[in-house]
């Protein structure tokens, strides 16, 4: 497999776990008619919630797996869960079904999520990985720019469900396209699933200062982010009235984010990681407070157009910044690549998602929750990565195996 399909295919299983997401935003209407919920109620964001809480703790999971039987395997039996979630969500007759459908689902899109990671661990290491992430995230964002759009048309051609079953179908062209990757774990550094093996490798990743720094601030930048993926398509319709533009405003959004993380991918190569990395986050901050004070002064109301680009732009940073975090994480961490994947991505999806939902509790009428959110954990995110990058750590090892 060539560089440039091995990048689309990581980017597509990376992929898979936004599209769960995306393709369900444009038939939230429909699902609360369908389940007499009240136009305005945020109970069915927990089919998001939920979806992220297991796309969070299942990691723990599968990367102990790939660690153990191999990256493939530990992909496949996650696509496989992945479909059967999508199927009970799709056939739904209920909406506690749904949601229990849900959860499964994002426990199944945890392997393709933590897997692809390691993968890209397994070829490539610090400022290479960096910008291979960066190009993976390119490509990745073409699931926010088509997902809401493919829903749209799914709507037009049936009911909601429609939407659910289109996911079957990703999870089995991906599975097939799968045939055509190596396996990228050396027999010989296959690891035993030993109780102990396992506390001493999650040791490690908590006891290395730069893993454990970058790691929180993943879990940081992803709190405000998943708020927005949970609580945009509300925001455009009860403080906006523009829900019939949600669609193409989000691909929209998407479309500067691809754009932000292709003209990353180029920055790293010239000035390094950790530049663009705090040159981001800077910049980050100050748009933050901006929106922070838009919102505040505008009394949760601000000018459309200019939430808009002020949060448009905190998302296209957050894709530049994400990336790189990954990255400088997993420099440390080559020999359990698998392990620590898994517990990076865990940590920061837990406490995201969870965090996420407790912004979206405050979203009725008002962009102030989430704005204050972004400047809040944005803040945080910054601290941590300045406390992460004290440690230096050379960025030229090579990769285990």
């Amino acid at each position: 497999m060539g560089e440039r399909e091995f990048i689309a295919l990581m980017a597509a299983l990376t992929a898979s776990t936004a599209l769960g997401i995306d393709v369900m935003l444009p038939a939230l209407g429909e699902i609360r008619a369908a389940f007499g919920l009240a136009p305005d109620s945020t109970t069915v964001s927990w089919a998001v919630t939920l979806y992220l809480f297991g796309l969070g703790v299942a990691q723990l999971l599968f990367g102990p797996l790939a660690d153990r039987f191999g990256r493939k395997p530990a992909v496949w039996l996650g696509l496989a869960l992945y479909a059967l979630g999508a199927t009970g969500a799709a056939l739904a007759p209920s909406l506690e079904f749904l949601l229990v459908s849900r959860l499964l689902w994002g426990i199944g899109a945890a392997s393709p999520r933590a897997i692809s990671l390691t993968i890209i661990r397994d070829r490539h290491v610090g400022d290479r990985m960096a910008r291979v992430l960066a190009l993976v995230m390119t490509v990745f964002m073409i699931a926010p720019i088509l997902g809401p759009g493919i829903g749209e048309l799914l709507l037009l051609s049936g009911s909601w469900r429609w939407v659910f079953g289109f996911s079957v179908v990703t999870a089995v062209v991906l599975s097939l396209w799968l045939l055509r990757l190596p396996e990228t774990l050396d027999p010989r550094n296959r690891l035993t699933l030993d109780l102990r093996r396992l506390a001493a490798a999650f040791r490690a990743v908590v006891g290395e200062r730069s893993t454990l720094g970058y790691g929180l601030a993943l879990a940081w930048a992803l709190s405000a982010f998943l708020a927005y993926l949970a609580g945009s398509e509300l925001l455009f319709d009860d403080v906006y009235g523009r829900s019939s533009q949600f669609a193409l405003l989000f691909g929209a959004g998407a479309a500067v984010m691809a754009v932000a993380a292709l003209s990353s991918a180029r920055t790293i190569k010239a000035l390094g990681a950790r530049t663009v990395l705090h040159r981001a986050v800077a910049c980050y901050i100050v748009v933050a407070a901006v929106l922070a004070a838009a919102s505040l002064l505008a009394g949760g109301a601000p000018a459309f157009w200019l939430w808009w680009a002020l949060i448009t732009g905190l998302n296209a940073l957050h894709v530049i910044i994400v990336p790189i975090c990954n990255s400088l994480a997993m420099v440390p961490m080559g020999e359990i690549a698998g392990t620590a994947s898994a517990v990076i991505g865990a940590f920061s999806m837990i406490v995201g998602s969870l965090l996420a939902s407790l912004t979206n509790r405050f979203l009725l009428d008002s962009v102030t929750p989430l704005s204050l959110g972004y400047l809040g954990y944005g803040s945080l995110a910054a601290a941590c990565i300045g406390w992460a990058g004290r440690q230096r750590r050379a960025m030229t090892a090579t990769p285990a195996g």
